[in-house]
């Protein structure tokens, strides 16, 4: 029987998430929904915890992408992630109305000093009972580091990013470990609500942080949040091998997946860490019919409204680049970006042999940001997904909407039942936090 694989969904808090059709689909936000109110989300969160999902995740950024044509306006035009609401206060609505399902939110290391992000996301997983984790990424978004007062000159290369993420995740740690498990005492006849000497300053001192602590929350009850990451690159690679405990990855083809699980995985040996201690979440678009003609017809209605320069605008935020000047029947293998050099490689790669041209890589982008679109009924996505596991030997997937809420609705009613059916996803949570319920299995 093939290995059991985790389940999470994938969202942004604006109109669009990883298709750019999103917003033009005729069953997105369907019967009045209104994208910018707390019951969208509310739905979604307990249909994904219905479905015994891990977590649910959402992406972030502090600013309009404005690479493509060195303009906001065609981010703006084409709703590319934007707008997009601070998404740890969306979350909160969602934790309010669930009790199991886990929340990652992002946090980029140049919006939030690593105090005030420890102090933030200990707090949430206080609220949500062991339920808090968290997505780091260092901040490459041109158009954000303006809004944050950074020049993007003075901002550093892809790997000097990553040196800084390193030792900010160092400062993150000591203050999560500042009060230990048992300082608060409560001891009435004492007087001692907690006890001093199990509270400690941290007094880091780095090349980019100094930070005297003790952090003035207690102790969370994870001990610290889940930590999650994205990097598809080198550099990003050996972030996740030390710190992450997800990694959520976008490869278009499952020789992509193959290559990049293997990667990771042969990298944590360095760190000390045991391959099993980080699960690798594969995204992926799933369009459902109760046939495969249905569903053939529904891809092809959410391809149809596929825009090539809508999904030109992000890619260029994405890779902090331009390449409105670029001929549409060029390669951009060797490409050096500043921004997630990872999807200049994935989309370099083909099994095939065949290199993409920009005009495809502009449709694959718009229709997903290059995570691979399955179409088929319940049962064949089913078996796509066991099949992929078994050849790639990944620990789960990352569902990317088509539009909101009925794809994740369909997935859970639809194929959830498939998979639980094979043996193939939980029939239940255990009792315990997200990470307990990450590291079941």
């Amino acid at each position: 029987m093939s290995k059991k694989f985790h389940l999470a969904q994938y969202t942004m808090m604006p109109v669009t998430h990883h298709s750019m059709a999103t917003w033009k689909h005729p069953r997105n936000l369907a019967g009045g929904w209104r994208f910018d109110r707390p019951e969208v989300w509310q739905s979604m969160a307990r249909t994904c915890e219905r479905g015994k999902f891990d977590f649910f995740f959402s992406a972030d950024t502090e600013g309009i992408y404005a690479d493509f044509q060195q303009s906001y306006k065609p981010a703006v035009r084409y709703a590319a992630q934007v707008p997009c609401y601070d998404v740890s206060t969306m979350m909160a609505w969602q934790a309010a109305v669930t009790t199991k399902l886990g929340f990652v939110f992002t946090v980029s290391v140049a919006a939030l000093p690593p105090y005030l992000m420890a102090r933030k996301v200990s707090t949430w997983d206080h609220m949500s009972n062991g339920r808090a984790g968290v997505n780091i990424v260092t901040a490459f978004h041109l158009s954000a580091s303006r809004n944050l007062g950074i020049d993007p000159k003075d901002y550093f290369a892809h790997d000097e990013r990553y040196n800084r993420a390193d030792e900010y995740m160092e400062v993150c740690y000591r203050l999560w470990d500042s009060w230990e498990e048992d300082a608060i005492v409560m001891d009435v006849a004492g007087d001692m609500f907690a006890d001093p000497e199990k509270v400690h300053a941290i007094d880091f001192e780095g090349k980019w942080f100094k930070v005297a602590g003790p952090l003035n929350i207690n102790r969370c009850p994870q001990g610290k949040p889940l930590i999650v990451q994205a990097g598809q690159s080198g550099r990003g690679q050996d972030f996740a091998a030390r710190h992450a405990e997800a990694v959520f990855c976008i490869q278009r083809e499952v020789g992509g997946m193959k290559r990049y699980y293997d990667s990771l995985k042969g990298k944590m040996a360095s760190y000390g860490r045991a391959t099993d201690s980080l699960k690798v979440f594969f995204g992926v678009q799933p369009i459902i019919g109760e046939t495969e003609a249905i569903a053939r017809d529904k891809a092809a209605l959410h391809n149809a409204l596929l825009n090539p320069e809508a999904g030109l605008t992000i890619l260029c935020g994405h890779l902090g680049y331009d390449l409105s000047s670029l001929d549409l029947d060029s390669s951009v293998e060797g490409l050096a970006v500043p921004g997630i050099q990872g999807l200049i490689d994935m989309y370099s790669d083909s099994s095939s042999g065949t290199k993409m041209k920009l005009a495809d890589i502009a449709r694959a982008h718009a229709r997903g940001v290059g995570v691979p679109q399955i179409v088929g009924t319940p049962a064949q996505i089913a078996d796509w997904m066991a099949t992929t596991m078994a050849t790639v030997g990944g620990d789960g997937f990352l569902l990317s909407p088509a539009y909101v809420p009925g794809s994740t609705e369909e997935f859970v009613e639809l194929v959830v039942p498939e998979l639980q059916r094979r043996g193939l996803v939980r029939d239940e949570y255990i009792d315990g936090t997200l990470r307990d319920n990450l590291l079941a299995f």
